[in-house]
């Protein structure tokens, strides 16, 4: 048979072992071959996220300028209160995939059952925080009364069931760590097509159904994620690693509890960085008037959409370190972060050559307004240069979070976004007056800080070390 047929069957049947989520032990085969398993639904599963925002967007920019405004502010908050999920998620992720790569299912079961209640206790607090406080923390990042009477009803709803948004992130992180990226694509793509589908009738409005604006934006977003905390649930409740259970299972384990408070408190400061840095730095854009504000908040989402499935791989890279470690295999876990590394930059550096050669037609879909336009593109252009660092830097700090140095890589985004991106921002931009092209110039130089701080520290290899 011709080779070229075999080649391509075999890559064929590689793929949909990986869709399927047929092998979940990436300790054994090889390392590429582990490596491409974890990475292709975890990349499918963050480009469908990638749609999700790209389609949030498309509908909330028909709605006008008001409407993108309270959307970005609202989900600026929301992004400041996701860095919680994000840490328990990281948290279960890695404690998962160090209890599997040690071959104790039994006990990567038990932790996921503490993590899942962990996750509804935070849940809880969070949205009675956010649903009392939405407004004052609307007003210090600078909303108008008039944008915050608009949107109420669409910050009321998207406040009032964060339950749903962080169990879909907790427990998908606890997939991960099974070895089970499969699942959570499906999970995000059952959520994108409920939100894309009911999302689209309830804001513009389909035969009786009237159109509801931003308010059919958030019951969507809202459907969508319950819907998928039932079907995980529903899955996790017939995985092997729980048909054994007892009523001990059940209860609180304080032991296990501590542990993924400890290394969820690092994951949230972790992610609460970059997001409470994009606060900020939103506030020092806003300095330069609506138009740079809103191009830099078009770009941004762009932005997150290019760059979301390589965190897909990043994220592979993180169950690769965390299952191979558990197993004692060192020189293995430092071989996965190598190569999905090199993978991630050749990845991004075609997206950043389809940004740089296609910028306009890209931010001409968003907008038409020539102010907007000019910001959006000169955004665009600063962080595809940016795509050719960022690979690595995805990698290794997914990686050493499964390593369990949470706090090292914590450490690392303090030193570039506050001792670097901000100040410099501030200082660049609006000090020495160079306007946008300071500010996002200072945001390129800090993302070149960090890729070349995050490799050199890699390679010293205290990460080996860590103890979950």
């Amino acid at each position: 048979m011709n080779p070229v047929i075999v080649r391509t069957r075999s890559v064929m049947q590689l793929c949909k072992v990986a869709v399927l989520g047929k092998e979940r032990n990436f300790t054994t085969s090889s390392v590429s071959r582990a490596a491409f398993l974890l990475a292709l639904p975890a990349m499918l599963e963050l480009v469908v996220e990638s749609l999700f925002v790209i389609v949030d967007l498309l509908y909330v920019s028909r709605l006008g300028t008001n409407a993108i405004a309270i959307s970005g502010m609202i989900s600026s908050v929301i992004l400041i209160i996701y860095s919680v999920p994000v840490g328990l998620n990281i948290a279960a992720t890695s404690l998962v995939a160090r209890r599997t790569g040690e071959k104790q299912p039994l006990q990567a079961g038990a932790t996921a059952i503490q993590a899942i209640y962990v996750g509804m206790a935070v849940a809880v607090v969070l949205s009675t925080l956010a649903l009392y406080g939405n407004k004052t923390l609307l007003h210090w990042i600078g909303a108008s009364d008039t944008l915050i009477q608009e949107g109420g009803t669409y910050a009321r709803i998207r406040f009032g069931c964060l339950l749903f948004m962080i169990l879909r992130v907790l427990m998908n992180g606890v997939f991960r760590g099974l070895g089970d990226a499969a699942m959570a694509m499906r999970v995000l793509l059952l959520t994108f097509s409920i939100n894309a589908v009911l999302g689209g009738i309830l804001i513009f409005g389909l035969g009786p159904v009237p159109a509801l604006g931003l308010t059919g934006a958030a019951i969507g977003n809202v459907v969508g994620n319950g819907i998928a905390v039932a079907y995980q649930g529903w899955y996790l409740s017939r995985q092997r690693l729980l048909w054994h259970t007892n009523a001990s299972w059940f209860r609180p384990d304080w032991g296990i509890m501590r542990k993924m408070g400890k290394l969820g408190i690092a994951g949230t400061l972790q992610y609460l960085i970059p997001s409470s840095s994009w606060l900020l730095m939103m506030g020092i854009v806003a300095h330069l008037g609506n138009a740079a504000l809103t191009g830099y908040i078009i770009a941004d989402r762009i932005i997150i959409c290019a760059t979301l499935p390589a965190w897909g791989i990043a994220n592979a890279a993180g169950v690769l370190t965390g299952q191979n470690i558990g197993a004692g295999l060192l020189q293995r876990a430092e071989q996965s972060v190598w190569k999905t590394g090199l993978f991630n930059v050749c990845f991004l550096g075609v997206v950043a050559i389809g940004l740089l050669l296609f910028t306009y037609p890209i931010a001409g879909f968003f907008t038409s307004d020539a102010d907007v336009l000019q910001n959006t593109v000169l955004y665009l252009r600063c962080m595809a240069i940016a795509f050719f660092f960022f690979g690595y830097t995805m990698v290794i700090s997914r990686s050493l979070n499964a390593a369990g140095h949470v706090h090292m890589v914590s450490l690392l985004y303090v030193g570039m976004f506050y001792v670097i991106q901000l100040p410099l921002a501030y200082l660049w931009g609006i000090t020495w007056g160079a306007g946008s092209r300071g500010i996002f110039g200072a945001i390129l130089v800090s993302e070149i800080a960090l890729a070349i701080t995050c490799i050199f520290l890699f390679k010293k290899g205290r990460w080996k070390t860590g103890k979950l």
